[in-house]
């Protein structure tokens, strides 16, 4: 908003409540700008006050600009709470490598947006994991109007559960149609990451190698591929991402639970010893720690956080398993959004992904995988076709079953 001496005080107080400083110290004897509102009326001009206590426009317009542009400058855009029945134009989250990346862009993004429109959009940023059981449960209600312009989410979660498809992603109401000017990465389109009817935008993914101590692991082969962390040799020495039975990846269980069945599942569960958050593997590999295990299996990004002595990064030779990171669109919201959405899937963000090691949708990110890695895929079809939520309940009730009966005096998260 442009400000002159025409202006109406009380529409520079309503856009700008932080400019009452500059009445307050130039002597306005009001406690607060809805007071001063009240004592002079709603019309009252700029100019008129400032007439009567006989002050300079120019100087007071200059003041005035200066603490206006420092509030904006300051300003957060980003809401820091919401209430789950507003009607949001962006809510999600990424993982913590990225996410003050994202939220400063983001923040970027909304204070152009309000310069440009004179109109300030709702987004919110999640500080965990997307864990509003309020929004689940309202978002989960076939009508569209009450879903988010963007969802902006991670991992094989709710979205990507039966419940959900049928309910929204099935009745057309979203669309990945914005990489058509992006060069796909290759591996990606090796895996089939890209979803072939254009519900699902996957912009990255996370990465699961394998993080093996040499000293732990003693004479025993290096595991390879997800059958070798199923043999019997490996027993009580693999670590698994997760904090609490809620928090412990679902992805591992599905592509174990795809390939090798639940009897699969109760080998793993014999094979493992802790499951750990992917900052305490990379402190506890290679460590004298005896709680510590010979194969933890963790992100990329963590995995590249240890670099000690007799611990190396392994690609499993059948891909590593990806963990979606991704964005659901409301068809009739893009184009109000699409700012955002270009961000997400651009060059700037995959660079971000790229010094992440977290493998990007675009090209542009880079090629960052090692000679002769690749990525490891659930598959379109597969999710399609399952109940993702029903099977990796199933499979966590069968691995901790198996896991408390092969480890009666053993602690599964530390």
């Amino acid at each position: 908003m442009k400000i002159t001496g025409t202006t109406p005080v009380s529409r520079i107080l309503s856009e700008y409540p932080d400019s009452f400083e500059v009445f307050l110290r130039n002597g306005f004897p009001y406690p607060d700008g809805p007071a001063m509102i009240r004592e002079i009326g709603e019309d009252t001009m700029l100019q008129t006050v400032l007439r009567v206590r006989e002050m300079n426009l120019e100087l007071f317009l200059y003041d005035l600009e200066n603490a206006i542009l420092k509030a904006e400058q300051e300003r957060r855009y980003v809401l820091e709470d919401f209430n789950p029945w507003d009607h949001l134009d962006f809510y999600g989250n990424t993982i913590c490598p990225l996410k003050f990346t994202f939220k400063d862009a983001l923040e970027e993004l909304e204070r152009d947006h309000a310069r440009k429109t004179g109109t300030a959009r709702k987004c919110y940023v999640e500080a965990g994991k997307n864990s509003n059981d309020t929004c689940d449960e309202l978002w989960s209600d076939p009508d569209p109007e009450r879903f988010p312009a963007i969802l902006f989410t991670k991992e094989f979660n709710q979205y990507l559960g039966r419940d959900f498809r049928e309910r929204m992603a099935d009745k057309g109401y979203f669309t990945a149609d914005f990489y058509r000017a992006i060069e796909i990465n290759p591996q990606f389109v090796n895996a089939g990451l890209m979803d072939p009817l254009g519900q699902y935008g996957v912009y990255a993914v996370m990465a699961d190698v394998l993080l093996v101590d040499r000293n732990k692991l003693g004479d025993l082969p290096v595991p390879r591929t997800r059958k070798d962390l199923l043999d019997p040799r490996y027993r009580d020495r693999i670590v698994l991402f997760g904090k609490d039975r809620t928090e412990i990846s679902n992805a591992t269980f599905l592509y174990i639970y795809k390939e090798f069945g639940m009897d699969g599942i109760r080998s793993l569960a014999r094979n493992v010893k802790h499951a750990l958050h992917g900052a305490q593997m990379s402190r506890m590999a290679g460590s004298a720690n005896t709680e510590g295990g010979a194969v933890y299996l963790v992100s990329w990004f963590f995995a590249k956080t240890c670099v000690k002595p007799n611990v190396e990064i392994v690609w499993p030779e059948d891909g590593c398993m990806t963990l979606p990171m991704y964005l659901l669109v409301r068809k009739d919201r893009l184009e109000a959004v699409r700012d955002i959405v270009d961000y997400i899937v651009g060059d700037e963000f995959a660079a971000a992904c790229f010094r992440a090691y977290t493998p990007a949708a675009n090209a542009a990110g880079g090629e960052i995988l090692p000679p002769g890695a690749k990525l490891a895929w659930l598959g379109w079809d597969y999710i399609r076709s399952h109940d993702l939520e029903a099977i990796a309940g199933a499979c966590k009730d069968v691995f901790f079953a198996e896991w408390e009966r092969t480890h009666r005096e053993g602690r599964m998260f530390l």
